[in-house]
């Protein structure tokens, strides 16, 4: 890291390079792992019946020029995983050992559902067959492309450890990302390490105005929010930013019991909870903050853009929060940004 620093001071950086907090592509930001009949456990047993969701973002669609299909953010997707028991490795990422079988939802999307999203299900193996490998977790990988299936032989090779010169994607020219999630294997059943949970989010000292506070419709088009604006009260319409406006303040909070104390060793800890801030519009102060003990809540800045066009542009948010365990949880907002008033020149 450091020699990377170095190198930006001597020759100067790209402004290309775009922060982490910039949505501009399909993404896999996170995965939830539910137990079944346990609920908010975050990690399995041995032999529990585990449901693993995948939070899949992309930047705004423009609107569809065919009216019959409308605008999908993200894209139609299509995946292919494979659920495993990982050898045991040193180094890199997890090369699966013994497949899972059998693993409902590892490809997808069923022909009833074309426009689902990754949700995966198997059962964890039995703690004899963990043990002989010396296995303290399991794992899900694969591939999920937009618009096309995913590569079966660049699988296979991911799933085996190789990592360079892979196309996710059959074809090349789709936007497709490989997936790795590591399920840790629950070392404290009788404390179970539970999923964190978002309590709030705020825009400004208040609730997030309507109509994204409960999250951002699929097929909402980038362009054209401000017919949305003409349901809701003309205050919530003013909570909405408008382009060139000075930087909004985003307070983001979690439930009391979403920071576990653990027994590490012979030493009680409590969790660290970290929080990814995502937008695909706009300026975020940072990519990552983090919730300690004595604050349950955290703060960001959002900056809009100077310009919007006059039917409105939809810009999207995603919060992630990890507690290091392997719990997680996210909300999607929204935010419809209008043009700013007009300057008139002095007469």
């Amino acid at each position: 890291m450091l020699i990377s620093v170095v190198l930006c001071l001597v020759i100067g950086c790209s402004e290309s390079f775009l922060p982490a907090w910039a949505v501009t592509d399909l993404r896999v930001v996170a995965a939830v792992v539910e137990v079944e009949g346990q609920p908010g456990r975050a990690r399995p047993d041995s032999e529990d019946d585990i449901e693993v969701s995948l939070l899949v973002i992309d930047q705004g669609a423009p609107p569809s020029d065919i009216p019959e299909i409308p605008a999908l953010t993200p894209p139609l997707l299509e995946w292919s995983f494979v659920a495993c028991v990982p050898a045991p490795t040193l180094i890199g990422p997890p090369i699966c050992r013994d497949l899972i079988q059998p693993c409902d939802g590892c490809v997808g999307p069923s022909p009833e559902d074309p426009f689902a999203f990754p949700v995966i299900r198997f059962q964890v193996p039995s703690e004899a067959e963990l043990d002989s490998v010396q296995a303290t977790s399991v794992v899900v990988q694969g591939a999920i492309c937009a618009d096309g299936p995913p590569s079966t032989d660049s699988i296979l090779r991911f799933i085996l450890g190789e990592t360079d010169d892979l196309n996710p994607c059959e074809d090349p020219n789709n936007e497709g990302r490989f997936v790795s999630v590591k399920i840790p294997i629950e070392v404290t059943p009788q404390d179970p390490n539970l999923n964190p949970e978002i309590s709030a989010v705020e825009l400004n000292g208040r609730s997030w105005p309507p109509p994204y506070d409960q999250g951002v419709p699929r097929t909402a088009p980038r362009t054209g929010c401000k017919t949305d604006l003409d349901a809701i009260t003309e205050q919530e319409r003013a909570d909405h930013p408008v382009a060139g406006s000075s930087a909004s303040s985003i307070n983001l909070r979690v439930t009391p019991d979403s920071l576990q104390s653990y027994i590490a060793g012979e030493m009680t800890l409590t969790e660290e909870m970290q929080v990814s801030w995502l937008t695909d519009g706009g300026d975020l102060e940072r990519t990552f903050s983090f919730i300690t003990d004595l604050a349950r809540s955290v703060l960001t800045h959002w900056l809009p853009f100077p310009d919007a066009p006059e039917d409105g542009l939809l810009v999207r948010f995603t919060f992630v929060i990890r507690d290091g365990r392997g719990g997680t949880d996210w909300v999607e907002r929204g935010l419809c940004v209008l043009p700013g008033p007009s300057v008139e020149s002095p007469p």
